[in-house]
């Protein structure tokens, strides 16, 4: 998904010497059981169980269109909370 998220990046004119994308790699981000997890800072939006085919609509609607793609984000809930329901015992 790394790669994707980097090429379509790339292609958007968001990333390299004149890009304000910047795209690394993570570990789980404490996320396991959303996992994989990509998160868009500074606003902190975070998107649970992407795939690499969800690495296109990522860019194009969120990074490039700054609208969020609401079926991969992760609600406040279960942000960094114990009380997630997702979150096994």
């Amino acid at each position: 998904m790394l790669a994707q998220l980097q090429q379509f990046a790339k292609a958007a004119g968001l990333t390299g010497v004149t890009g304000t994308v910047r795209i690394n790699k993570a570990g789980c981000l404490d996320q396991c059981e959303h996992g994989p997890v990509v998160v868009i800072y500074p606003e902190g939006t975070w998107y649970g169980n992407v795939m690499p085919k969800d690495a296109e609509e990522i860019v194009v609607e969120h990074l490039v269109g700054g609208r969020l793609v609401e079926r991969l984000r992760l609600s406040d809930e279960c942000v960094n909370t114990k009380s997630c329901p997702h979150r096994t015992a």
